[in-house]
C-alpha cells in the first residue's frame, strides 16, 4: 500500500484550523476506495480536525456512502450482462423453475396409464433433461470476481455507514454484518442479486449432491448392493435430479426388505404387495423385520425382465408407483432383484 501523504500523516497528531482542499479531495477518494485501510486512514484524519469540521465530515461520509451504493447499483444493473456473471444462469433458472413446476403436476396426474399422456409426459421429461444441462453448465461460471467487487462495496458502504452513526441522536447500533443485511433489504437490485445468489447455489448443490450419492451408492460393498441395484439406483436418481427432487441413497437393511419380497414372490409363485409369509403381510411389517430403523414411505413391484431400464420404465408408465419413485420426501432407497421380480421401498431418514 501507499505511504499516507505527508499532510494526512501531521493531520493524525496536530489539528488543522481547516481542512486544506488537497486533504479534503484526498480523503473523498480515499473513503470512495474499496481498500479497508485507506478508508480508515481518511476517517482517523479527518476526526484530528476541529470540530468547526465535522459538518464537512458528515457530507463527505454521505457522498462516499452515496458512491459506493452507486457503483453497488451499477454493477447490478440489469441489463448489464457482461458485468454480471449470475444474469444467464438466472434467466435460464426462472424458465426451469417454471416448467419443472408444470411437469411435476403431470408426473403427479393419474392418466389412467394412457399411452398418449404417457408418451408425452417422457417428452416433458427429456425437454426437462436439456433444460438442466444447460442450466449447470451455465452455473459452472466463476463469480468470484464480481462477488469480491459486491462485497467490496458493501463492506465499505457499511464501514461509513457505522461511522455517520457519531453524528445521529439515536443510533441504531448495528454491527457491520447487520447494516450490509440492512443494505440488501433496502436496495431491490441487491435483493435480487441474493436471490440469484440462491438459485445458483441450489443448481450447483443439485449437481454435488447426486455426486455424492452416486458416489457413495457405487461405494457399496457387493455383498449385498448388487450391480442391477446400482444401476437402477443411477437411473432413478438421474431422473429425480433433473425434475429437482433429492437422489436416493441406497439403504442395506431396506434393500434386504425389498429383496426378501422379491425371493417369496419368485419362491411362492404370487404377485401382490400383501404377503401370504407370516410376520411380513406388509411392506412396513417386511421394513421392520428385517431391521429398518427409520420410515418406510412406499413400495412397487415389477415382473418380467432382468433388466433395471425395464423396471424404471415400468413403473414410470404406471401412475401410482410413479408417484412413489418421483415422490419428494423420501431419501433412502431400498432395491431388491429376484430372478425377473423386483421389489423397490422408498424411505426417510
Amino acid at each position: 500500500m501507499k505511504p499516507l501523504p505527508l499532510f494526512l500523516l501531521l493531520s493524525l497528531a496536530v489539528p488543522l484550523a481547516a481542512a486544506p482542499e488537497e486533504f479534503t479531495r484526498k480523503a473523498q477518494d480515499w473513503m470512495q476506495s474499496t481498500d479497508s485501510s485507506k478508508r480508515q486512514a481518511a476517517f482517523r484524519s479527518w476526526m484530528q480536525l476541529g470540530a468547526e469540521e465535522m459538518d464537512h465530515y458528515e457530507d463527505a461520509l454521505e457522498a462516499a456512502e452515496d458512491c459506493h451504493l452507486d457503483r453497488l447499483n451499477q454493477l447490478c444493473e440489469p441489463m448489464r450482462a457482461s458485468s454480471n456473471p449470475y444474469l444467464e444462469h438466472q434467466k435460464l433458472a426462472e424458465e426451469l423453475d417454471e416448467e419443472r413446476q408444470r411437469v411435476m403436476g403431470r408426473i403427479r396426474t393419474d392418466w389412467k396409464k394412457e399411452p398418449r399422456e404417457i408418451k408425452k409426459l417422457e417428452k416433458d421429461v427429456e425437454g426437462v433433461e436439456k433444460m438442466v444441462k444447460k442450466i449447470r453448465k451455465a452455473a459452472e461460471i466463476d463469480t468470484g470476481r464480481f462477488d469480491q467487487a459486491i462485497d467490496a462495496h458493501l463492506t465499505a458502504a457499511a464501514e461509513i455507514r457505522k461511522e455517520r452513526e457519531q453524528f445521529e441522536e439515536e443510533p441504531e447500533d448495528l454491527d457491520l454484518e447487520e447494516i450490509r443485511d440492512e443494505f440488501i433489504d433496502d436496495n431491490h437490485r441487491l435483493s435480487d442479486l441474493e436471490d440469484m445468489r440462491r438459485r445458483l447455489e441450489k443448481t450447483r448443490k443439485e449437481v454435488t449432491k447426486l455426486a455424492e450419492v452416486e458416489k457413495a451408492n457405487d461405494a457399496l460393498p457387493s455383498s449385498w448392493a448388487k450391480p442391477a441395484m446400482k444401476d437402477f439406483a443411477s437411473i432413478l436418481n438421474h431422473n429425480r435430479s433433473v425434475l429437482g427432487l433429492v437422489p436416493l441413497l441406497l439403504e442395506e437393511k431396506l434393500s434386504d426388505a425389498a429383496k426378501g419380497h422379491s425371493e417369496d414372490m419368485e419362491r411362492l409363485g404370487f404377485f401382490a404387495h400383501e404377503s401370504p409369509v407370516p410376520g411380513k403381510k406388509t411392506p412396513w411389517d417386511r421394513a421392520a423385520k428385517a431391521g429398518f430403523q427409520w420410515a418406510a414411505s412406499g413400495e412397487n413391484i415389477y415382473m418380467g425382465s432382468t433388466s433395471p431400464s425395464d423396471a424404471y420404465t415400468a413403473w414410470f408408465h404406471s401412475d401410482g408407483h410413479r408417484f412413489i419413485m418421483m415422490a419428494s420426501g423420501p431419501n433412502l432407497l431400498g432395491v431388491g432383484l429376484a430372478g425377473k421380480h423386483w421389489t423397490m421401498m422408498t424411505g426417510t431418514r
